[in-house]
């Protein structure tokens, strides 16, 4: 039949579009408390996620630290972070160890210690104290095995860690005094921008540790934040989500930097509820991101990457979308996998999520137009948080 569509997950239609289509996954909750400000970073082909807090009521503070293995997509609890009750803390990973300090403990008391987490051994130990004034919400990142940390707490200087020495050493500050920005690191440089200067700000500051110099670089295109995510993927850097200084409006729009380009890009929203305070993590070709607030703590975990690029081995399920054309709406069909219960994750052209359609008895779920344009859309199918099957159709 001509008006059918027949979609194959890594649909050949997908590989030969124009520029790779990315989206949103969701994967195994974290089997803990929701909560923000809290801590991810990654270490081999492990994620790490903990510490954070709840302060809708009464401040909770937590301690806790949880292993996401990706490949089972499941969780398990590791050791307790060595420094106690914390939230707001900064992190970062050489080699095979994963370096964790400053942030607020109990009673509000701001904390400059530093401790060193060995997935081997699942061991933390003290390492050299954060050498500036005790702070919260810093911004740090790694640069050829040596980690920098710096901002926080509406503070501006910056300070590099060297594993071997177990010292710190000043480095030249740059972007201005902030709390809650994002930083990250690509391609042998660091990034750190938006967060809370007094207002929040889109500004966006590059690092050159080979000249120690800082250089502004092209603001945000979207809306200035503070309380936003970051990470690095493809060479690029990723800021996404946060919040709004003055209404507390959240976000879930998400932006990439082009660093040879210094232009920003719009690229698919987040796949969960617009929140701050959203961390994220990097496993190989993939990302990975959850917890945050929206006056709701969160405990959701998301996978991000190309959906072109899904294992091969999940080669195993077709759905058929008709008629495609359509005017008013789609069914979805498969012979070979039921779609009950199903979500499916709408994308446009440019790869923007536009909605998200949960199925719940529906044999054959259908898709209405109601108010999308006319275009090409890629759908993402989930079910019991693992993949199904992508495919398009058209609404002319």
């Amino acid at each position: 039949m001509k008006n059918i569509i027949t979609l194959t997950l890594l649909c050949i239609v997908l590989v030969a579009e124009a520029q790779t289509q990315y989206g949103w996954v969701q994967k195994a909750s974290i089997p803990a408390t929701g909560r923000h400000r809290s801590t991810a970073l990654s270490c081999g082909n492990r994620g790490y996620v903990g510490l954070g807090h709840i302060n809708s009521i009464v401040d909770v503070l937590f301690d806790d630290w949880w292993e996401y293995d990706p490949g089972s997509d499941t969780w398990s609890q590791k050791a307790n972070f060595a420094g106690g009750l914390r939230y707001h803390a900064a992190g970062f990973t050489i080699g095979n160890e994963i370096f964790v300090g400053t942030g607020r403990a109990p009673s509000s008391v701001l904390m400059n210690d530093f401790y060193k987490y060995s997935p081997a051994t699942n061991t933390w130990t003290p390492v050299a104290s954060f050498p500036g004034t005790a702070r919260r919400g810093a911004v740090s990142f790694e640069i050829n095995g040596a980690g920098y940390v710096g901002t926080g707490s509406y503070y501006g200087d910056w300070y590099k860690y060297n594993p071997v020495t177990n010292s710190w050493s000043g480095i030249a500050s740059g972007p201005p005094a902030r709390i809650s920005g994002v930083g990250m690191s690509v391609n042998g440089k660091g990034y750190c921008g938006t967060g809370d200067v007094g207002g929040n700000t889109g500004d966006w500051w590059e690092y050159n540790p080979v000249t120690n110099q800082w250089t502004q670089k092209a603001t945000l295109t979207g809306l200035p934040r503070m309380e936003a995510c970051g990470f690095a993927y493809d060479g690029k850097c990723f800021v996404g989500t946060g919040d709004d200084y003055s209404s507390g409006t959240n976000y879930q729009d998400f932006w990439c930097w082009n660093p040879v380009t210094n232009a920003w890009t719009q690229v698919t929203d987040f796949g969960g509820a617009a929140r701050r305070y959203l961390v994220a993590l990097t496993i190989g070709q993939r990302v990975y991101a959850g917890t945050g607030t929206s006056g709701m703590n969160y405990n959701d975990w998301w996978e991000y990457g190309s959906i072109s690029s899904i294992d091969e081995q999940q080669v195993n399920a077709e759905v058929v979308a008709f008629p495609s054309p359509a005017v008013e709406s789609v069914t979805l069909r498969s012979d070979v996998f039921p779609l009950q219960n199903m979500t499916c994750v709408l994308y446009d052209v440019n790869g923007k999520a536009v909605r998200i359609e949960n199925f719940s008895n529906e044999a054959m779920p259908v898709i209405q137009r109601n108010d999308l344009p006319a275009g090409v859309y890629t759908f993402v199918c989930t079910a019991n948080s693992q993949f199904v099957s992508t495919g398009k159709f058209i609404f002319q």
